[in-house]
């Protein structure tokens, strides 16, 4: 019996699929890396990574009393990011992101001072959950700049078509939150992402708007 307990634990951790690892060194140096272990498709499947990421790093900020920070974050990228990438333009242009000092490296050498992991898993048939792990401290700094760090990475080396993908996914991301209002509630770091990676649409009866 205790055998088949631990294999149903085994089994309902999920695929392990990725890690997501982001490292600041000094002299403001951030690395931003993921690391695929099961993927057919590792572009394709940066879009729902990235925005479980997103949804923690809110969700985090708002945990740690940062909700203004994590608006500011929402404003910022619908923005420079969300609206800038809608479809329907013939010129695609590629947005910089404002990481302020910090500078993007590959290698850098050395120990990072402070480093945000996530362990990315996902359920046989569908669904998803992301494992989060990282220091504490001037978290209204480090964590958008982990989040922004990482995205900007993306923009980087990521197709056309997959950045668009991810653009409408965090535009209807914040979509879920600002009718919801509640990337601060632990049901929102799944059901907020599985909103914005489907085609579900909120009715307005059930929309609670914000005040």
């Amino acid at each position: 019996m205790l055998k088949r307990l631990l294999e149903r634990f085994r089994r309902d951790r999920g695929l392990h699929k990725a890690t997501v690892r982001v490292d600041f060194y000094p002299q403001d140096r951030v690395t931003p890396h993921i690391y695929w272990h099961h993927s057919q498709d590792p572009e394709g499947e940066t879009i729902p990574l990235v925005t479980f990421f997103y949804a923690r790093i809110l969700y985090e900020l708002a945990e740690l009393n940062e909700t203004r920070v994590a608006r500011q974050v929402i404003d910022y990228l619908e923005k420079k990011f969300c609206k800038p990438l809608q479809p329907g333009g013939d010129h695609f242009k590629r947005p910089r992101l404002s990481l302020g000092k910090l500078r993007l490296v590959e290698e850098p050498e050395g120990e990072p001072v402070r480093s945000y992991q996530a362990e990315f898993f996902q359920f046989q048939g569908s669904g998803c959950r992301l494992e989060f792990q990282g220091a504490l401290g001037k978290e209204s700094f480090y964590l958008p700049a982990a989040f922004l760090a990482l995205l900007q990475s993306c923009l980087d080396h990521l197709g056309d078509e997959v950045i668009r993908q991810l653009a409408r996914a965090l535009e209807r991301l914040h979509a879920y939150y600002r009718f919801r209002r509640d990337f601060w509630e632990g049901t929102a770091l799944a059901a907020g992402p599985v909103f914005a990676l489907g085609t579900e649409e909120i009715k307005p009866e059930e929309a609670t708007p914000e005040v």
